[in-house]
């Protein structure tokens, strides 16, 4: 008699991490970034530290923080080695569970839908969350 075989299936967690102010995320999200394996954040060069990696890094240990360069919205441009990039963490971590941080809500965010589009392709199952985070834009009353 052969074995079933288990199916496993990777999730991809959009989360928004607000404005820039790491005490505007949401307590979920402060628990998602704080326990997830690894946390992508999205920045235009490697070398620089975006918005949302700086909210991220508030929560998440650097070692767990992996920034992905994607091109900027509005280019029309896929994140196709964005998409390689969280595809290849996938297959060396079958059916677990990778965060991908925006600095606003992940369902309207334009790189999230583009890469978790990608990563589906290229992976062929991707089951996604949606956490939207904080949307507030932080100034002073008048």
């Amino acid at each position: 008699m052969t074995q079933p075989v288990l199916q496993t299936t990777n999730t991809l967690v959009g989360v928004g991490v607000g404005p820039g102010d790491p005490e505007l995320v949401t307590a979920e999200v402060a628990d998602l970034l704080a326990t997830a394996e690894v946390v992508f954040v999205p920045v235009t060069a490697q070398a620089e530290t975006g918005r949302a990696e700086r909210t991220v890094l508030y929560y998440a240990e650097a070692w767990r923080v992996d920034p992905v360069v994607v091109a900027p919205p509005g280019c029309g441009r896929a994140p196709d080695a964005a998409a390689v990039q969280v595809a290849a963490w996938f297959a060396a971590h079958p059916g677990s569970t990778a965060v991908f941080a925006t600095s606003g809500d992940p369902s309207v965010h334009p790189v999230f839908g583009r890469l978790a589009a990608s990563v589906r392709v290229l992976l062929g199952a991707l089951d996604l969350r949606f956490v939207p985070g904080n949307r507030a834009v932080r100034g002073e009353a008048s």
